[in-house]
């Protein structure tokens, strides 16, 4: 082969495509039994519709995922946020997102500290503080203590750019996204890479059953997996690519899904936030009116979950101020998944340098990834399959890295 991609999530997907479509023989490796990586719908007897495990919205308008997903997506509406005791506030959560964009971000120190700010605080209500408080910490799957602040607010300019307001989902399934980007590739499931060799022309890329040889390989393995050090590099990487692996975070999220006999919320209700509670966040799969509500805890409120169905119901009981019980339940739990080890990555302080660091070809070996992107799109969908694309780019211009 003339490259061999680690990873079938979109990013190696991606990369895998255009290398293809300018003629070089490509082969994928996927420790999984599926393609798709952290984009993974189940399809499960009894529900109306399919369950997204992982990624689940499409933020925005990236050109990335414009031109994969014609006919695969619907528009949400902009309206229809609810709190707590099912009262609709459609202005908190419109002012909230307005003046997220605006935190103070000049000085680099945690989003907790700028958020402590008297320049933030002035513009803002206790409320607004509240809520933008466990915005930031449950969408990004970082802790408010040491998530950097330049990097939340590079994250948000990028968003902006893309009309990042505007969300979509997808009626039939997330996972005919990498569906798309497979059509006609050379994918080898269940085959979990051990051993990655590099020399100065060519890798070697061990399985334990295995042997594959290449010219080049690109890497777009989970920043949990390459922090655990499942995958061994042979020599082993340098320190600069460590340090970056090192200093980047990983996040944890789990989602619970919740079906229905019927519904218990207003035919007009998009998200509801349960502020304070187990699991502070619930939505329905709109456009589907089926009675499910999809449960979503990240970062600490992820980690202190014990029983994460029924601390779901109760928090979802409590929001809607009335004793409801699910059908059936079903959790997915990110931070346990072996081949993610969490769901996304997220920036300490001080290390939003690092994830171009982890962006750097490395001699044979190219990196991609969301965790591997440094424009303000890591954690998205789209952000990985624009690194596979960069990385696919690197090879195709003949651009190595420094060993």
């Amino acid at each position: 082969m003339d490259v061999v991609v680690i990873g079938a999530g979109v990013a190696g997907l991606a990369a895998a495509r255009a290398l293809k479509r300018a003629g070089h023989r490509v082969l994928v490796l996927e420790a999984r039994d599926r393609i798709g990586g952290r984009v993974h719908t189940v399809r499960r007897e009894g529900w109306q519709v399919p369950i997204e495990a992982g990624a689940e919205f499409m933020h925005g308008r990236s050109p990335a995922l414009m031109r994969l997903t014609r006919g695969l997506r619907r528009d949400l509406p902009r309206t229809g946020i609810y709190v707590e005791g099912l009262e609709r506030r459609d202005d908190l959560w419109h002012s909230v997102m307005e003046k997220i964009g605006k935190i103070p971000s000049l000085r680099e120190r945690s989003v907790r500290d700028a958020f402590s700010t008297l320049r933030w605080r002035m513009r803002t209500t206790r409320e607004e503080r509240q809520l933008a408080a466990a915005f930031v910490e449950g969408f990004n799957a970082a802790a408010l203590d040491r998530a950097s602040v330049k990097a939340i607010a590079q994250q948000a300019a990028a968003s902006e750019e893309i009309e990042g307001d505007r969300m979509a989902r997808f009626p039939r399934g997330y996972s005919a996204v990498p569906r798309r980007l497979a059509r006609g590739l050379q994918v080898e499931l269940e085959t979990e890479v051990k051993l990655v060799r590099w020399f100065s022309r060519h890798v070697s890329v061990e399985t334990g059953r295995k042997t594959y040889q290449a010219d080049r390989a690109i890497v777009t393995l989970p920043l949990g997996v390459l922090q655990q050090g499942t995958v061994r590099f042979d020599p082993s990487l340098p320190r600069w690519k460590v340090q970056a692996i090192s200093s980047l975070a990983m996040g944890p999220v789990t989602k619970i899904a919740l079906l229905f006999d019927e519904p218990h919320w207003p035919s007009d209700l998009v998200f509801l936030h349960a502020r304070g509670m187990a699991v502070p966040t619930f939505w329905r799969p709109l456009p589907s009116r089926a009675p499910m509500m999809m449960g979503w805890a990240a970062s600490r409120d992820a980690l202190a979950l014990k029983r994460p169905a029924a601390e779901a119901v109760r928090s979802l009981q409590q929001a809607l101020g009335k004793r409801v019980r699910p059908r059936d339940t079903v959790v997915f739990d990110w931070q346990r998944d072996r081949f993610s080890l969490g769901a996304y990555s997220w920036v300490p302080v001080g290390a939003l340098k690092q994830q171009r660091a982890l962006a750097r070809s490395v001699g044979t070996l190219s990196f991609a990834g969301e965790a591997t992107d440094y424009e303000g799109a890591c954690g998205t969908v789209h952000g990985a399959i624009e690194t596979g694309e960069r990385a696919a780019s690197e090879i195709l211009q003949g651009r190595g890295g420094r060993p």
